[in-house]
């Protein structure tokens, strides 16, 4: 996943849209239970196989399109990677040292939050180091850490209580659908501040 954070930075973003089509197409057609099992089953989960559709993916790529479309490039990367190493540490770190659950969603934990924005700041502050337009490094970790605070704060949401039951319902009703999204607003908004 933390691939997808530098594609948009090297390809541009009509290069970008053409890999995200290339990936929808593949999604939709191709990695189905009736045309590729073994790679569906690979990475399906139980509800995808209820749904027939890889919902993650599709969840992913819906947010990245979102993002490429609204941010200049190098935020729509840096909120791609807000999501891609933010929650993957999250989870990790939560599922190993998690104690302390929070009270919007019971399968989170604090300690999963903390690594999130860790991780989340880390990568999008040396992302940026190298792709934002900005020359203090003051100015950088400030747009790293909105964009952090603000993707852990989305994924601590629980979306998960309130999905609806068709596709649609399905893809935004994710924190995973979300976190890039409000992560980028967040980096989007405190750049036209500070330029």
């Amino acid at each position: 996943m933390a691939v997808w954070m530098f594609y948009p930075l090297i390809v541009g973003r009509t290069g970008a849209f053409f890999i995200l089509a290339a990936a929808l197409f593949l999604v939709l057609f191709v990695f189905r239970p009736h045309a590729v099992n073994r790679i569906f089953m690979l990475m399906a989960r139980e509800e995808d196989i209820t749904k027939g559709i890889l919902i993650g993916p599709l969840v992913y790529i819906s947010s990245v399109v979102v993002c490429v479309a609204l941010y200049p490039v190098f935020i729509s990367a840096t909120s791609i990677g807000v999501m891609a190493f933010g929650d993957g540490f999250a989870t990790l770190v939560g599922k190993r040292w998690g104690r302390h659950h929070t009270p919007l969603d019971r399968n989170k934990t604090y300690e999963g939050s903390v690594a999130f924005v860790v991780f989340a700041f880390i990568a999008t502050f040396l992302a940026m180091t190298i792709t934002a337009p900005l020359a203090s490094y003051g100015d950088i970790a400030l747009l790293a850490l909105a964009g952090a605070v603000s993707g852990a704060v989305v994924e601590m949401l629980p979306f998960s209580e309130h999905r609806g039951s068709n596709i649609f319902q399905r893809l935004i009703i994710d924190d995973n659908f979300f976190v890039p999204i409000i992560a980028g607003l967040a980096i989007y908004s405190t750049y036209v501040y500070l330029i």
